[in-house]
């Protein structure tokens, strides 16, 4: 991102690591949206771990 002039996003570089920490395990994505912001989250296979999020 930084090579093509794009802003990284905050909490971008700490969801690479959780995600490369979490290794082959499955990971499942969600999304949780407000009137202002919206972050995405991260879970670990047993949907109860947040590996990430941003």
């Amino acid at each position: 991102m930084l090579d093509t002039g794009v802003t990284p996003r905050p909490g971008l570089a700490e969801a690479v690591d959780g995600l490369k920490a979490a290794g082959t395990a499955r990971v499942y994505l969600a999304a949780v949206a407000g009137s202002q912001r919206r972050f995405t989250v991260l879970l670990a296979e047993d949907l109860i771990r947040c590996i990430a999020c941003m």
